[in-house]
C-alpha cells in the first residue's frame, strides 16, 4: 500500500510539471542568453544592415566611422544613407556606391564581392562577408535602397 501510494504520489508530481511552454529557450530547446535571443536576424532593411554589418563590421575608427573615413564614406548611424545611395565615388566618380533598384550596378556591391575595378574588397581587414550576408545588401538595394 506504501509503495502504490509513492507511485501514485510521484505520477502527481510530475504531471504537474507539465512540458511548458518554451518560453526562454530558442528553436532548438536552448536557453536563450541573458537579455534576449540578441540580435534580430539580418533583414534587407537599412536599419538590420546598419544594426548587422555597417556598424560593428564598417565604422570602426581609422576604415568608416568616427571623423576621419577611408574615401569620405562614413558608415555610422545615421550616416550611411547620405554617403551611400545615388553617390559617387571619389575614386571612380563614374561609380555610384548605391544605385537604388541596381545592385549589380553598385560599386557598393563590387566592392563587398571582389569584383571592383579600383580600389580592394571589402572589409579590407576582416574575412569576407558571407555571399549569404551579401545577397540581403542585395536585396536591400533592389527594393530600392530606402532609408
Amino acid at each position: 500500500m506504501l509503495l502504490r501510494f509513492k507511485i501514485v504520489a510521484l505520477v502527481l508530481v510530475l504531471g504537474a510539471c507539465g512540458a511548458g511552454t518554451g518560453e526562454g529557450l530558442d528553436e532548438n530547446s536552448q536557453p536563450l542568453p541573458p537579455g534576449g535571443g540578441g540580435p534580430a536576424p539580418l533583414a534587407p532593411t537599412l536599419a538590420s544592415i546598419q544594426a548587422n554589418i555597417f556598424t560593428p563590421t564598417c565604422a570602426i575608427p581609422g576604415c568608416h566611422g568616427g571623423g576621419t573615413v577611408q574615401q569620405g564614406l562614413r558608415l555610422d548611424p545615421g550616416f550611411s544613407a547620405g554617403n551611400l545611395i545615388n553617390v559617387a565615388s571619389p575614386q571612380d566618380p563614374t561609380l555610384i556606391r548605391v544605385i537604388p533598384g541596381n545592385p549589380n550596378g553598385s560599386f557598393l556591391i563590387q566592392k563587398l564581392e571582389g569584383i571592383q575595378t579600383v580600389g580592394i574588397q571589402m572589409p579590407a581587414f576582416s574575412p569576407s562577408l558571407p555571399q549569404a550576408t551579401i545577397d540581403v545588401i542585395r536585396q536591400w538595394i533592389l527594393n530600392g535602397a530606402s532609408q
